[in-house]
């Protein structure tokens, strides 16, 4: 799960009722406000947490994605059935190739679409597991290598003193970094381990010291500094691991499998300049996925959203199918929500009309686009295709969290299609 602990965010306990939740959101409010000088992003978080938590349903489908078991025992056998939770997947079928016609090229003037003019990469995952096994196995081969140099240099002095003293601080250090790193390994890998500055920097004054004191040209000072330091470094490289296979295990799946996402039991549906564009950029852009009726706010919802690397791509008609749709009226609002919930996304809406008003909308901003259905294939691929041909693990994740979080119709029709 990559959401922030609400109920630490808060300062309360996942058994903490409603009035008592109130009022912490109330009291970190005041904390956090930027008018009092509070952090802004700090702010968000707690305006995110008091979204889920105040709301009964956001609340018990984010204790059964966290808590798991614990939860579903206080919610019941009906709330812990996984079949409300699942995200549906499938693929977007790619329209058929033209007829190739042998006309006659020659002195006459070819239009290049947009995605001849792409470089085609083989989509990669971020983070990398590849790279985080790497460095942890490099943090590791390094403090075990100056672990046995510092040794090597004790054993190899004649002076006991200095032996004596060499063997308990190396053993110390090992039992040390050997306590956080199975620590690491039982903790359940929820979200993305912040790096351990203050554990790297008393590492590193400790190092810096033992430098000094034993000289800059003492071998054993150098490997001692390097030993202690990179073993404050290890259990959050384990953690990284943990953290990079679990996400990749999560999502990487899904994503070999389907190219489109919904929610449990939806029936997705686009008119067919829509659904034109909709293959049209995802069969061009490998690392492109397809989100249907995405969250936006807790009584909104994009009826299209298209992922590539960072950037997301919000998609609706100027007046929705349903009223829960996003349109161009409350598009602005939708982009404003999902860019706070996802900080690390570039997050860009396109109001898709039959044919462009002649004025444009009062209150455009940069972030919202009215553009031709026609034409805005090019438009919208290109800026997509600016984030490369890359899987943003995170990013994915946060989004099919958000559809997990809607709860599927008892009836209707299961099956999904985007209809050209």
């Amino acid at each position: 799960m990559n959401e922030p602990d609400h109920y630490r965010v808060l300062g309360v306990s996942p058994q903490a009722p409603r009035t008592e939740i109130q009022a912490a959101y109330r009291r970190r409010l005041r904390e956090t406000h930027p008018d009092r000088g509070g952090d802004e992003d700090e702010f968000h978080l707690v305006q995110g947490a008091w979204e889920t938590l105040s709301h009964p349903g956001l609340r018990r489908e984010y204790d059964l994605l966290r808590f798991g078991r614990r939860a579903a025992r206080r919610y019941g056998k009906a709330a812990a059935r996984p079949a409300h939770r699942k995200v549906r997947g499938w693929n977007v079928a790619p329209a058929p190739a033209p007829a190739q016609h042998a006309f006659p090229a020659e002195g006459a003037l070819v239009a290049v679409p947009w995605h001849a003019r792409l470089r085609r990469l083989r989509p990669v995952y971020r983070p990398s597991a590849w790279t985080a096994a790497a460095l942890c196995a490099a943090a590791g081969a390094v403090w075990v290598f100056m672990g046995l140099g510092f040794l090597g240099q004790a054993l190899a002095s004649d002076s006991w003193v200095f032996l004596i003293l060499a063997i308990p601080v190396t053993i110390a250090v090992a039992m040390i970094v050997a306590v956080q790193t199975s620590r690491a390994l039982r903790r359940r890998p929820d979200t993305a381990p912040p790096p351990p500055t203050g554990r790297l920097v008393i590492a590193f004054l400790f190092a810096a010291a033992v430098i000094v004191l034993a000289g800059p040209a003492t071998p054993w000072g150098w490997a001692l500094g390097v030993y202690v330091l990179t073993g404050a470094a290890m259990a959050w490289t384990v953690k990284r691991l943990r953290f990079t296979v679990a996400l990749r295990r999560s999502v990487g799946g899904a994503l070999r499998q389907f190219n489109a996402f919904g929610p449990a039991g939806t029936r997705p549906k686009a008119d067919r300049p829509t659904g034109k564009l909709l293959r049209e950029v995802l069969t061009n852009l490998p690392a492109a996925r397809l989100f249907v009726a995405l969250p936006a706010e807790p009584d909104t919802r994009v009826p299209h959203a298209i992922v590539c690397g960072d950037r997301v791509a919000l998609l609706c008609a100027p007046v929705g199918r349903d009223s829960a749709d996003v349109d161009s009226v409350n598009l602005p609002e939708a982009v404003k929500a999902l860019d706070q919930a996802l900080p690390d996304a570039h997050i860009q809406g396109w109001v898709l009309w039959p044919t462009l008003p002649e004025t444009a909308r009062a209150g455009e901003t940069t972030a919202v686009h009215d553009v031709a259905v026609g034409q805005a294939a090019a438009d919208i691929g290109l800026w997509l295709a600016a984030a490369g041909a890359v899987y943003d693990l995170p990013v994915l994740q946060a989004l099919r969290m958000r559809l997990a979080a809607v709860p599927a119709p008892r009836t209707g029709d299961r099956g999904a299609v985007v209809k050209a």
